[in-house]
């Protein structure tokens, strides 16, 4: 081990010798640049629309039917801490709209697979904002008591996530109203 370690300490300062020695230009600094959108990781963030579907009377969401509402994904901040957080997915609604009696039933229901562990779950977020009104109690409803923001520890690995616009009904469960539910894979290292 010794004679390599010398060998290559001799080779190191042969070659330094041989480097000629004389004036340089002065070293220019390369202009700093923005990566690329080519290589920019894909999974930081990635959208997923979903579009309501028709509803009819007594009373239509502001901005008719067949609305998009866009959910956010990126993988859950690392904490440093001991025992580590298991590896999760931040999913977040990323235009929330304004509170109407219409809109005040109605959620996202963001339903999720890891496809390596086989673990999966349900997230509810609330899309719009909650106003008190006068003379209305919009908290009493199961919708504003969601957040518009939600960590699901999903684990590490590939995860699949559907989204799906949820309406509440008088004495009966909620009924998806989607005409086009979302998709969205997100890989969760």
């Amino acid at each position: 081990m010794t004679s390599h370690r010398n060998r290559l300490f001799v080779a190191l300062a042969a070659a330094s010798v041989l480097v000629p020695v004389g004036t340089a230009a002065p070293a220019q600094a390369a202009p700093v640049r923005a990566h690329p959108a080519s290589q920019v990781p894909a999974y930081l963030t990635v959208s997923t629309p979903v579009v309501g579907g028709l509803e009819i009377g007594p009373g239509s969401v502001p901005g008719g039917p067949f609305q998009q509402v866009t959910v956010r994904a990126r993988p859950a901040i690392h904490t440093m801490q001991y025992p580590a957080p298991p590896a999760a997915v931040d999913f977040w609604v990323a235009d929330v709209v304004p509170w109407n009696a219409q809109v005040s039933s109605r959620y996202l229901t963001v339903s999720w697979r890891n496809l390596r562990t086989g673990k999966s779950g349900r997230v509810n977020l609330r899309h719009w904002r909650t106003v008190a009104r006068p003379g209305t109690d919009p908290a009493r409803r199961y919708p504003a008591s969601l957040p518009t923001a939600a960590v699901a520890p999903t684990g590490a690995g590939r995860v699949v996530a559907t989204v799906s616009v949820m309406r509440e009904q008088h004495r009966r469960p909620p009924v998806t109203i989607s005409l086009v539910p979302g998709l969205v894979g997100i890989d969760v290292p």
